[in-house]
């Protein structure tokens, strides 16, 4: 395993965490998109600071990113599941975690 993988591992596995206790109720769609937000963010330092690890930090933030974004439309997509819904539009979807996520807070 080289150096990018376990960064790489270690960040999934943090994003999963956050994304249980989002599941669980104990996060709303802010929170949990705010604290990926400081995971991704922190391991793009990281990388960028330690050049020798990868040549391109942009791609592993793109690549948490959207293991993020995966995890919360399976979540919206259970919810909608259980509550007899139909799921809402998946470009709204990718639309509103990208709006939390770079802006902090729901679209107005």
């Amino acid at each position: 395993m080289n150096c990018i993988d376990a960064i790489e591992g270690t960040a999934k596995k943090i994003i999963l965490d956050f994304h249980t206790m989002h599941q669980l109720g104990e996060m709303d769609d802010t929170e949990f998109a705010r604290d990926i937000r400081i995971v991704i963010d922190g391991a793009g330092v990281f990388v960028t600071n330690n050049c020798e690890i990868t040549p391109n930090p942009e791609l592993l933030k793109t690549v948490l990113f959207e293991y993020a974004r995966e995890l919360w439309k399976n979540t919206q997509n259970a919810k909608a599941d259980s509550q007899n819904k139909c799921s809402s539009d998946e470009g709204y979807d990718d639309y509103y975690f990208d709006y939390i996520f770079r802006h902090g807070i729901y679209p107005q």
